[in-house]
């Protein structure tokens, strides 16, 4: 983040910090039951993730030639890989001949190979090797290949879509400028943890994005270092939130020359429609959330990445601290929340109100719906 930008938003919570406030909405918003537990709404739902970009990953992950990454993108096995000319290239992570995935993890390679029977592909998805060639006469193999996908570098994350009619070109809009100052074309994977959560996927998104519940569910964790004296940032369907740690009021009294480069506080983004940033002071880190099978059930990945290749066994540890710390905080305290929060609209709970003090929760459900729309 520029300087001048976290001056900006250090001056924007230092003035919350005197008078105790937040950035807050006009009014309440209520979002009906059906949006977390209505069949018909979770189909919509899927069928709008299946047609939007999503962010999946850091570019830094697929900077070199060779490099490739797999992930899980709503149920969907997709590979990217950069070229030996330099270009990014995305595919559904399934062999022409069964279907069985070609690639695993991550890591630097000349070729596919899938573990079945030995189909290989290049790092262009092409079909360059079959054993037993001749037993597949007729098969056209020469067209058979890795099925593409669109994929972009955008702000140093990968951006792509599930389909070929999916448009990537520009899916950040103007937050990837504030985006690009943090490097993430540089950004290492070093470690992803898979959730499977008891709640719609909306809820396991929206929990990332207010601070009302820090006193009573992180009463141990982030309470006690962070403030809900926050500002939030809006760019079209993406949002930013920023809050800062308690001792920012240590700066009130300083000239702003003395004031750090960084914003002293954890900054949050969510990247339409269910991509998760969280950038704090020595840590960057990345939710993505997906509709499980049912309204209920969502599949969460949580990444941490470096700026760096880790190399040493006291890096690996740092960075195992930090995702421990996440998981923590996660799946210790908030996914259970959202999770009886499913409980409740399932048993009867006719809607949910998000309060003037939940802004971000206003504008996420906007979107969804401008976008269930179409």
């Amino acid at each position: 983040m520029p300087r001048q930008e976290a001056l900006e938003l250090t001056r924007r919570v230092l003035k919350h910090f005197e008078n105790d406030t937040l950035d807050v909405a006009d009014d309440v918003w209520c979002e009906p039951r059906e949006a977390y537990v209505d069949p018909d709404r979770f189909a919509a739902d899927v069928q709008m993730l299946r047609r939007v970009p999503h962010v999946i990953g850091w570019a830094g992950e697929v900077a070199a030639p060779g490099q490739y990454t797999t992930k899980d993108v709503l149920g969907v096995p997709v590979l990217v890989a950069r070229g030996k000319d330099g270009t990014l290239r995305a595919f559904v992570n399934g062999c022409a001949h069964r279907g069985a995935q070609v690639a695993a993890d991550c890591g630097k390679t000349r070729m596919f190979s899938c573990p079945y029977h030995g189909w290989s592909y290049g790092l262009d998805g092409r079909l360059v090797g079959t054993p037993a060639r001749k037993m597949f006469a007729g098969a056209d193999l020469e067209q058979r290949g890795l099925i593409p996908l669109p994929v972009s570098d955008q702000a140093g994350l990968l951006v792509m879509g599930l389909s070929s009619d999916v448009d990537v070109s520009d899916a950040l809009g103007d937050i990837a400028m504030p985006l690009s100052e943090y490097g993430f074309d540089h950004n290492h994977h070093v470690e992803t943890r898979r959730f499977d959560l008891a709640c719609n996927w909306k809820l396991a998104v929206d929990v990332n994005f207010e601070g009302y519940h820090f006193p009573y569910v992180h009463a141990d964790t982030l309470d006690p270092l962070a403030s809900n004296n926050s500002v939030i940032d809006i760019y079209a369907r993406h949002i930013r939130w920023s809050f800062p740690f308690r001792d920012i009021v240590q700066f009130r009294d300083q000239p702003e020359a003395d004031w750090p480069d960084q914003f002293f506080g954890t900054v949050v983004y969510g990247l339409f429609p269910s991509c998760v940033l969280i950038e704090a002071p020595g840590t960057s880190q990345m939710l993505r959330a997906y509709p499980g099978k049912n309204p209920g059930e969502t599949v969460l990945y949580l990444s941490i990445g470096a700026p760096k290749e880790i190399t040493t066994d006291e890096e690996r540890a740092w960075y195992k601290m930090g995702i421990d710390g996440a998981a923590q905080v996660l799946d210790g305290q908030d996914f259970p929340m959202a999770a009886a929060c499913q409980r409740g609209l399932e048993a009867g709970v006719d809607h949910v109100v998000f309060g003037r003090n939940e802004p971000l929760l206003h504008h996420l459900a906007s979107v969804r719906n401008q976008a269930l729309a179409g």
